[in-house]
């Protein structure tokens, strides 16, 4: 294996954190990438990694190499793509960072198809919920569902998702029926968090948005410990429309203050300049903005077979 070669197979040891995951990226075993990794620490005679049996880690030494040998591998990938752009090719690998929901309910029931479309084009997909350093973490595009800062990064509106507020009606029969945002005060709502921070519900009325702060006993990050928790019938959750079509359709769960109902969320794709061009970019994008035009029926069975 050239230098190269060797360098690749450091870096995904590194991404990954694990020998066997960085393995069957680069087709080898997880003794093949030891072996690999040994012959290059050898050869630069200093020690990349730290070893334990639970886990892998870089020495003061390994770090440094790991950010200069990373931003090689990303110039020569792009280098590729500019060749790959003159003939209009969609290949290479395409790094996505997404919020959990779109990664969820949109990216992950249908990016099969983009793959399939392009045979020559490999994903790697990260679902989180908060703010990263794109260039610095070498992400390709990150896509964001938040008001946009000031920020040097291209951005591109790809398409609007809406919000419901909905109950099962178990909860309704309990509970009562909230007939406007200040009556939320005496009902369990359910917070979804991003990160460690609370996300606001927002509503619509009387010409002005209002933002409300859920006080019940369940916040979480997990989607579908939210939708399980409204579909049971312990409270109420403002969610993404396209999350619950299934569930609303089937009577398992009712819209309520649908007259004070958010404005449409904004999606949005940032990445550099440099990588507006490539046609991998291209695809990805195109192929969102399609998914989010797609009519409801396409997503309604993945969103009700995951909720």
């Amino acid at each position: 294996m050239d230098t190269i070669g060797e360098i690749g197979v450091f870096v995904r040891v590194v991404e990954k954190r694990s020998f066997t995951r960085a393995g069957a990226l680069v087709g080898l075993t997880a003794s093949g990438v030891s072996r690999v990794v040994s012959r290059l620490e050898a050869r630069l005679g200093v020690r990349l990694l730290e070893r334990t049996t639970r886990s892998i880690g870089l020495t003061a030494e390994g770090a440094t190499y790991y950010e200069r040998c990373a931003r090689i591998l990303r110039d020569l990938e792009d280098a590729e793509g500019a060749l790959a752009q003159s003939r209009g090719a969609v290949r290479g690998r395409l790094r996505v960072d997404a919020p959990t929901v779109l990664g969820r309910f949109v990216i992950a029931p249908a990016i099969h198809r983009l793959l399939e479309a392009h045979e020559e084009l490999s994903l790697e997909l990260s679902v989180r919920d908060h703010v990263i350093d794109p260039v610095a973490e070498g992400i390709d595009i990150v896509l964001r569902m938040a008001a946009l800062r000031e920020s040097e990064l291209v951005h591109k509106k790809l398409g609007t998702m809406h919000f419901v507020v909905v109950a099962s009606p178990r909860y309704l029969a309990r509970h009562g029926r909230p007939k406007a945002p200040s009556d939320l005060r005496q009902h369990q709502t359910l917070g979804f968090l991003a990160g460690t921070t609370l996300i606001p519900w927002r509503f619509r009325t009387t010409g002005r948005d209002l933002s409300f702060a859920p006080t019940g006993r369940l916040h979480t990050n997990s989607v579908d410990a939210l939708l399980h928790a409204v579909m049971s019938g312990f409270g109420i959750g403002q969610v993404l429309a396209a999350n619950v079509e299934h569930q609303i359709a089937s009577g398992q769960l009712e819209v309520i203050l649908r007259e004070h109902e958010r404005p449409a969320l904004d999606i949005h794709a940032l990445y550099t300049r440099e990588k507006a061009g490539l046609p991998k970019v291209r695809a990805f994008l195109d192929f969102i903005e399609g998914e989010l035009r797609a009519p409801k029926r396409r997503r309604r069975g993945a969103a009700g077979e995951r909720a």
